[in-house]
């Protein structure tokens, strides 16, 4: 088959994950050809880069001159490094088209930044405070107040986040945090009591909702379908929907899995935004196929006609299998 492009899915395992991202690493994968593309799974480890001024190969695959991909598919969430973000800069500068792009990678790996940028387009987010130590634990009890939740910056399925359910526990907390790690950088946000142990994840690609779901909490605060959580169909409406592409338009993503916290006073506010979201729970929540609107996507960035796809696949059927 000549594929409508062929791109590599950036992917390297984190073993400190509670849940690895292999099912959406699969689904991608086995949707490739269905849709009439191919793609490979390729470790940041595996390339190396040459930053020059000439025309002549620049990007290395396994030690070899590396034939560019169309299109790279960033899935490396926790374990985006700075080279791994080094190779997508250079994959960008050589004309290859990255969903997501490396500045909307960066920003979403910050969780304070990305707040910072929501907040200045008028985008309600939970009000937050960036911790420097020592902590002055009466500004956090004005302005927060309790129980407050602790996060780290950087953290992934709801790792790194705690609730701190009076003062004396957040003291407990901070000064532990502080006596192991000075330079740990944390966050506190104002706890939404509406949302205790429920939040809805939604996942837009093209600033259009392609699934949405409740996640509910088996136990404690934390509703992540990584942690054990349950999940349902969420039925998000217009004003929804044009909330998320703004949301998606603001921070310049291709791909994102938003999530959000009931708050009576504005009905919703956006907690946390991930570039590389995990989709095994929505798929099955909401009966969607997240990895075809990924292909679907990029259909549109490639100008690709559903008559020129199905003339594709048409035509890999008459060729067979390839060698």
């Amino acid at each position: 088959m000549n594929p409508i492009a062929r791109g590599w899915i950036l992917y390297k395992p984190d073993p400190g994950l509670v849940k690895q991202e292999t099912y959406e690493i699969d689904r991608i994968v086995a949707a490739a050809p269905e849709n009439a593309y191919e793609v490979e799974i390729v470790s940041p480890d595996e390339i190396g880069l040459l930053v020059s001024s000439s025309q002549g190969h620049s990007v290395f695959l396994r030690g070899n001159e590396a034939d560019l991909p169309d299109f790279v598919i960033p899935r490396m969430g926790s374990t985006t490094t700075y080279f791994a973000m080094a190779i997508l800069r250079q994959l960008e500068r050589l004309g290859v088209y990255c969903l997501n792009g490396s500045q909307a990678v960066e920003l979403a790996q910050d969780k304070l930044f990305h707040l910072q940028v929501l907040a200045a387009a008028g985008l309600p987010v939970p009000m937050t405070i960036l911790v420097q130590f020592p902590v002055a634990p009466d500004i956090v009890e004005r302005e927060l107040g309790f129980p407050v939740v602790v996060k780290t910056l950087v953290g992934t399925q709801g790792s790194g986040v705690y609730l701190a359910e009076d003062r004396e526990k957040l003291m407990d907390l901070l000064q532990f945090v502080e006596a192991n790690n000075p330079a740990a950088q944390l966050v506190l946000q104002k706890y939404m009591s509406e949302s205790r142990g429920r939040d809805v994840r939604v996942l837009s690609i093209g600033g259009h909702i392609v699934g949405a779901m409740e996640r509910i909490a088996k136990t404690g605060f934390k509703s992540n379908y990584s942690q054990g959580g349950t999940v349902k169909p969420f039925a998000y409406g217009p004003r929804n929907e044009m909330s998320v592409a703004e949301t998606m338009r603001v921070l310049d993503m291709d791909m994102a899995g938003l999530d959000f916290l009931y708050d009576e006073e504005v009905g919703f506010r956006i907690c946390e935004v991930n570039s590389s979201p995990g989709f095994e729970g929505l798929e099955q929540a909401c009966d969607v196929d997240v990895a075809a609107a990924l292909f679907q996507y990029l259909d549109v960035k490639f100008r690709i006609s559903a008559k020129a796809r199905a003339r594709i696949l048409e035509q890999s059927k008459k060729d067979g299998p390839a060698d």
